[in-house]
């Protein structure tokens, strides 16, 4: 799913964790991000038939977050994205981690949760509704701007067509006007 597309929100998040919770324990874990979401978070929640859950969600298209948890509850990426630019990959595998250096070293696996709380935490406090409403508009200019290209291919394909049809009944014209002739002289 888009990024654009993503219409759930917190508590629509919450509550879909809290039901899949009863089949799934990884979802527990996925609920302790969600709770951690102030503000207008939107996202998507998806679990697979293997027992895998994928949480999607991202406040005003600058902070993205998609989290991974295996049917163990534990993670198996975590990927968050911030509006600087920044990119950071938790993962078990060494060729999937991204954005970690000596400054600011991966934390260990147990710490991994707190890291992404408090990632959630940080991100909900730095977005303001003016962000929000900012972000929003500019969806909204793309739209708007994408309906009004089809609107005008719309007319311009119905002028091609209204031309067709004055030639064609022209022509019909003729032919009803040539056929009444010969009709008179028979």
């Amino acid at each position: 799913m888009h990024w654009d597309q993503m219409s759930a929100t917190p508590d629509d998040l919450h509550e879909r964790a809290t039901r899949g919770r009863r089949s799934a324990g990884q979802l527990g874990v996925l609920a302790s991000i969600i709770e951690a979401a102030e503000g207008p978070w939107l996202g998507a929640l998806d679990a697979d038939g293997r027992g895998a859950a994928e949480l999607r969600m991202h406040l005003a298209g600058r902070y993205r977050l998609t989290a991974v948890v295996t049917s163990a509850g534990k993670f198996d990426l975590v990927q968050m994205n911030s509006g600087q630019g920044v990119e950071r990959v938790l993962s078990s595998k060494t060729s999937v981690r991204r954005g970690w250096d000596s400054d600011e070293p991966m934390p260990k696996q147990p710490q991994w949760l707190d890291y992404v709380v408090e990632w959630v935490g940080y991100a909900s406090s730095e977005v303001d509704r003016r962000a929000v409403v900012e972000w929003r508009l500019q969806g909204a200019d793309r739209k708007l701007a994408a309906m009004n290209d089809t609107v005008e291919s719309l007319r311009a394909s119905l002028r091609e067509r209204e031309q067709l049809r004055d030639e064609l009944a022209a022509e019909v014209a003729e032919l009803r006007a040539e056929l009444e002739s010969r009709t008179a002289s028979s």
